[in-house]
């Protein structure tokens, strides 16, 4: 077959239209962006459906000796970012974070992004929508309050996605001076961050709202008591709530927002004055002075060193007083729960408490400090939260600690005032519990005009007994007595033991005749019950003296009524003995 030949004109292909190429060249130079921009960014994070998260993998991140610029770590290797890198302790380096937001819903995002901690110094955010020119967003807590992008005590910025579309994000990380750094990164829609606002400034209202109560509290203590243990519990609980004020950054949001000096400054000498409140508490609380002086020694010693660290830090000096503030916070977590415990090994009832205070306080500042040091534990600062909510508990654990101790004091001296008061033998009141209660007669006369006799009771031959059975029967026969003088006198006097076998009863009744019946009463019950100690049958007699005391025809002082009573009792004693004699004047 033969083929048919055309002239050369016509031997070529008709070329596309000029606008046909054009969309292909568009199409293969997309393919390939979207390619090399895939080839950049592994992966990406899904924000159709987001509600909060915090970065990782497919998040990404690098280390750098400087604070580079975006163009130097464009072509860098980022490193995948796991719960294991984020924790990067005490660093002076740069950090980066490199992520993929694609918005897979039909309508715009508006995002959320800020730091966990709000001591960071230093977060500039490089955002690119659909590989448009990266739009940066420079934030540092070395400007006023007012001046942040994002109006939050930590440092964040918002953005808006738009529908079907990406935004490519690369975070940079930093301080101005080497501090513990974390890679946690919180990722919000725009609508659960505000929510979470709303939450969070209710949670932390309640944990420094009672901060302050417990603080009013010690402080009315300290007025009411002049204790200075209550004050330095108030300057503890103070020093304490503007420590975590100023670590969360609601101190540099509402105490200070124009001065970012004491924002950035302040922060370790809150750590150092509040280890020195606490040694200063605890040296008054548990009187290491009197019991533990070698520890009361050491706690004097650390604390003028943490006053001349703060001095250093006036100065200027950093990088030595970061560590000294750090350390410092270490030395409660070693020694209060234990030194607490020896106290309470010593006698101090009330210190198991604040043994218990110190430990729960102790694992929350722990985890603290070894996330803040090292990459030990993959969470970041959130540690910061447990020991916030130990500290909350360590204050209630003290106060605790305090009633205790106060009860504990009550009842020693209410134990040094019945030592004082009372017999040891009989547990019968003395001469001195006599004279309190006849004041408080004396006025009960006044105010009602009931009578008040005395009687004096005296054992009839004692030195006889105690020589013919020995002491220990007759201190038998003397608590015996007291046991009876109890019975009779409950509800109606008080009943005492002078000295030796020596008793006296104050009693306020109707008339002498009461009185009368149960002076009686008292003396044929001792009479007709005789003793029996260690197979010994022993009978024994008393005498009692009865003189009126207060009446309507009479008041007397104690001491004249004991006189009269004293003679009424001789009397009998001279007579006959076991009986009931009633004093009379010679009028």
């Amino acid at each position: 077959m033969r083929r048919r030949k055309f002239p050369c004109s016509e031997c070529t292909w008709p070329s596309p239209p000029a606008t046909a190429w054009r969309l292909t060249i568009l199409l293969l130079l997309w393919l390939t962006s979207v390619a090399v921009a895939n080839d950049d960014v592994p992966g990406s994070i899904d924000i159709g459906a987001l509600q909060h998260q915090l970065l990782r993998a497919p998040t990404s991140y690098l280390v750098t000796d400087t604070r580079t610029s975006l163009q130097e770590v464009l072509n860098r290797d980022f490193q995948p970012l796991t719960n294991g890198s984020v924790n990067q302790g005490i660093s002076s380096r740069t950090y980066w974070l490199r992520v993929r937001l694609q918005n897979t819903e039909t309508q715009d995002r508006r995002w959320v992004m800020h730091h966990e901690t709000a001591y960071l110094d230093n977060m500039t955010a490089y955002v690119m929508d659909s590989g448009q020119s990266p739009q940066e967003i420079a934030m540092t807590d070395r400007v006023p309050f007012h001046e942040r992008s994002l109006h939050y005590r930590k440092l964040g910025f918002e953005h808006t996605t738009p529908a079907g579309d990406w935004s490519d994000v690369y975070l940079r990380l930093d301080y101005a001076k080497a501090d513990s750094i974390s890679l946690n990164v919180h990722l919000w829609d725009h609508q659960a961050y505000v929510q979470k606002l709303q939450e969070e400034h209710l949670l932390f209202g309640g944990y420094f709202g009672i901060t302050v109560a417990l603080c009013l509290i010690a402080l009315l203590f300290a007025f009411v008591m002049r204790e200075a243990t209550y004050l330095y519990y108030a300057l503890f609980l103070t020093i304490s709530g503007l420590m975590w004020a100023q670590i969360n950054g609601f101190a540099y949001q509402y105490l200070f927002p124009a001065q970012p000096y004491w924002h950035n400054e302040g922060c370790h000498i809150g750590y150092l004055l509040f280890v020195i409140i606490t040694f200063q508490f605890t040296r008054t609380f548990l009187h290491t002075a009197e019991y533990f002086p070698r520890i009361n020694r050491l706690m004097y010693g650390l604390q003028l060193i943490m006053i001349l660290a703060i001095g250093l830090r006036l100065l200027g000096d950093y990088g030595v007083v970061l560590h000294i503030a750090y350390a410092s916070l270490t030395l409660p977590l070693l020694m209060l729960p234990a030194l607490g415990w020896l106290a309470y090994r010593k006698g101090m009832v009330y210190a198991r408490w604040f043994s218990i205070a110190w430990l729960v306080y102790s694992l929350g500042l722990a985890t603290s400090l070894i996330s803040a040091y090292t990459r030990l534990l993959p969470w970041g600062m959130e540690a910061l939260t447990y020991a916030q909510i130990g500290s909350l508990l360590e204050s209630m654990f003290l106060l605790v600690a305090l009633g205790e101790r106060l009860r504990s004091r009550e009842e020693g001296r209410h134990e040094a005032l019945r030592q004082a008061n009372y017999d040891p033998l009989t547990q019968l009141g003395n001469r001195r519990l006599l004279a309190q209660q006849y004041d408080v007669v004396a006025r009960r006369f006044e105010n009602t005009g009931m009578p008040v006799f005395l009687l004096m009771i005296d054992l009839d031959h004692f030195k006889a007994l105690n020589d013919t059975y020995g002491h220990l029967a007759g201190d038998h026969i003397l608590q015996k007595l007291a046991d009876l003088l109890r019975a009779h006198c409950q509800g109606s006097g008080t009943c005492v033991r002078l000295g030796g076998e020596e008793f006296a009863m104050l009693l306020q009744v109707p008339d002498q005749r009461t009185a009368l019946e149960i002076a009686e009463r008292i003396r044929q019950a001792f009479c007709r019950t005789p003793t029996h100690y260690r197979e010994q049958h022993i009978v024994h007699t008393l005498s009692i003296g009865l003189a009126p005391v207060l009446t309507a025809e009479r008041k007397l002082s104690l001491q004249e009524a004991m006189i009269q009573a004293d003679e009424a009792l001789y009397q009998g004693k001279v007579s006959s003995r076991n009986c009931t004699t009633v004093y009379e004047s010679a009028a």
